[in-house]
């Protein structure tokens, strides 16, 4: 098994979308890589690409279906879908950090809805929250929300059992927002009017 160089897995990180400019910025993008990735098994989130075969395995894969034009994070999202859409205006932002839960929860939204899933935003980093009015809590900060086109109203997405936080628009009470954050569960997730 081919275990990549931090060379090596910088051009991939950069390929599948991040920003690496310094050792300290690698180890932590390895991190969200780990964290998000949804190809296979869960990955051991260490901030280090070898000398286990695991992540350099991982990226190996995922620039191979980036290549082939397939998606990099899950079979249906790819991690570039994700970015912040700051597009690095601000530079403490770290670009891609959705978790694998949230990518397991985009993937059963749009395996329930019968349709694409196109991502209007996932991750946000503190400063482009605070430019477009978003809460402080966000779960787009910690990469376990993602906004989604207004089609299905609160009660079928609710009966989908997909996530524990719904938002919807005040005038049509269709569902423009998910997430998987706590005190709430898939079987009987939260409801509430969510404005960014």
């Amino acid at each position: 098994m081919t275990v990549l160089t931090q060379a090596q897995a910088t051009k991939i990180l950069r390929n599948l979308g991040w920003r690496v400019r310094t050792t300290s910025e690698y180890h932590t993008v390895v991190k969200h890589f780990q964290r998000g990735w949804n190809l296979g098994p869960a990955l051991e989130v260490d901030g280090v690409v070898g000398p286990g075969p695991d992540t350099s395995a991982a990226l190996l894969l995922s620039e191979s279906r980036r290549r082939a034009g397939k998606k990099t994070a899950s079979k249906h999202f790819s991690f570039s879908e994700v970015a912040c859409h700051c597009d690095g205006k601000y530079s403490s932002c770290p670009r891609i950090w959705q978790k694998r839960s949230a990518f397991r929860m985009m993937e059963r939204y749009r395996s329930k809805s019968g349709e694409p899933l196109d991502v209007i935003s996932a991750c946000r980093c503190p400063s482009r929250n605070a430019a477009i009015g978003g809460s402080p809590t966000s779960r787009h900060l910690t990469g376990r929300a993602c906004d989604v086109a207004p089609h299905f109203s609160v009660a079928t997405v609710k009966s989908w059992g997909v996530a524990t936080h719904l938002g919807y628009g005040s005038s049509s009470r269709k569902v423009k927002h998910i997430d998987n954050g706590p005190r709430a569960t898939v079987l009987s997730p939260l409801t509430y009017i969510n404005g960014t």
